[in-house]
């Protein structure tokens, strides 16, 4: 599934053609870290910036893990700022950014999932849906 927003060559690799697998771990990720972004950004808007860092950690190897490498320096950015410094610095712009490259890369990897999920799908006994239906109407007309 080659994508502009994300890469699964890392899991691909790791999971040596385990499919099964990858969809596991794509499953995970669409549950856990949409609710990361949703508790940092509830912390921003609650004047609680300090205590984002522990979720943008969480989120981060995830991130890396399906080469999200645009969506990955904002979430180090916005950790090492949310530990280390005495302002907030661009934290509310980075996390804002990153909630957008979220939701781009999430829509990307369900719309090539339905994509794949509608292609196994499209055929019966090996055979292309349209061959299938040909043969289905070919029946119909005989009876």
């Amino acid at each position: 599934m080659p994508s502009a927003h994300y890469n699964l060559d890392y899991l691909q690799q790791v999971f040596q053609g385990n499919d099964a697998m990858v969809q596991r771990i794509l499953d995970s990720f669409e549950e856990q870290v949409p609710a990361y972004f949703e508790e940092m950004n509830h912390r921003w808007r609650s004047g609680r910036w300090q205590d984002i860092h522990p979720l943008a950690h969480k989120a981060k190897s995830s991130i890396g893990m399906l080469g999200m490498n645009g969506l990955l320096d904002h979430v180090l950015h916005i950790e090492q700022v949310s530990r280390t410094s005495s302002t907030p610095d661009d934290i509310g712009d980075r996390l804002r950014q990153a909630c957008a490259l979220l939701t781009l890369a999430l829509d990307a990897m369900r719309r090539d999932r339905m994509s794949q999920l509608a292609a196994r799908n499209a055929s019966v006994d090996g055979e292309p849906s349209g061959a299938a239906s040909r043969r289905a109407k070919r029946r119909l007309r005989r009876a």
